[in-house]
């Protein structure tokens, strides 16, 4: 008994400790930090009319204070639920964007560095993705996919250069202005990889363009030229396009994998069978770790005390015969 009561006072100390884990994890407090960004995005976007600034400039500075204020709070509510180990605040990424963006925010910058202070107030804007589990599955399946989108870029470049020096040669003299240099036809294959006026570049190059002298150009490709430019569209739009869309999908579909398949084990494990031991880096690891081993004792004890009786009885009934 003297044990028990030792454990529950830790466990009520321990509880007091993680006021602030659970205040951070609460669904009000999140709801206000969704807020004060949603608030933060409004205030930054009506700093840039004029007519707001002149009308309620003061009430958007004072709405920005609060907001700040409410972003500090956060960070030192972060930091002190994870109790003696405040460090582990820093070992997310997220939370280290948070506390980069408000730490800017609250730099004494003078009028040469505003743009800075702009930037980083902006910037509290892309603290909606911290706020939203879902927007972080989203960056973080994009973030995994940088490896591949870098080779894929690199066979997009290769592609983009191979049909740069083509063009340059099939239709420099027609286009100079387009295709008289690498660079410049570089630059026209990119826009053609936007799909952005492709039909008539390539049109130029089927029919000619006029010469400053007003004569018609001889050098037209009717059948170069159309052959040519579907063929970038398809291979560099088209299967570049259905490759980038694929390595998304399946960085998405990869993240996710692994916490639905703990969860489905979790459901189809029988009823009967103990819980594990909650991770120690969880809100009130150490009170649950406690509450657990206590319950787990007292059930060690139920079933010895069971053992024991049937043991006495089975030695009566010996004695007795």
């Amino acid at each position: 008994m003297n044990q028990s009561a030792e454990e529950r006072a830790f466990a009520h100390r321990n509880a007091h400790l993680n006021f602030a884990a659970r205040l951070v994890h609460s669904g009000p407090f999140k709801s206000v930090v969704l807020g004060a960004i949603l608030a933060g995005a409004i205030v930054v976007g009506l700093e840039t009319v004029p007519t707001a600034r002149e009308s309620i400039g003061s009430a958007l500075v004072a709405i920005d204070r609060v907001i700040l204020g409410i972003f500090v709070l956060e960070v030192i509510l972060k930091i002190a639920a994870e109790g003696r180990r405040p460090w582990r605040y820093f070992a997310d990424p997220w939370n280290v964007f948070d506390f980069t963006v408000t730490v800017v925010c609250l730099l004494p910058l003078d009028a040469q560095f505003a743009q800075v202070l702009r930037l980083g107030r902006v910037a509290r804007s892309l603290r909606l993705v911290t706020a939203l589990p879902r927007l972080q599955l989203i960056v973080g399946a994009l973030l995994r996919s940088l490896p591949s989108f870098g080779w894929i870029t690199l066979l997009l470049f290769t592609l983009l250069y191979a049909y740069s020096v083509m063009g340059v040669f099939l239709f420099g003299e027609n286009d100079p202005e387009r295709f008289g240099s690498l660079w410049s036809s570089m630059l026209t294959m990119f826009s053609v990889l936007t799909l952005e006026g492709w039909f008539d570049i390539m049109h130029d190059q089927m029919v000619g363009l006029p010469r400053s002298d007003g004569s018609a150009s001889t050098e037209t490709s009717p059948v170069a030229a159309p052959i040519f430019f579907v063929s970038f569209i398809l291979s560099g739009t088209m299967i570049f396009l259905n490759l980038l869309v694929g390595v998304i999908v399946n960085s998405m579909s990869e993240m996710p994998g692994a916490e639905s398949t703990d969860a489905k084990k979790s459901h189809e494990a029988p009823p009967t069978a103990p819980s594990p031991l909650p991770s120690l880096h969880a809100p009130g690891a150490e009170a649950a770790h406690v509450t657990l081993l206590v319950e787990r004792l007292a059930r060690m004890e139920a079933t010895l005390a069971e053992v024991r009786e049937e043991l006495r009885e089975e030695s009566r009934r010996r004695g007795g015969t």
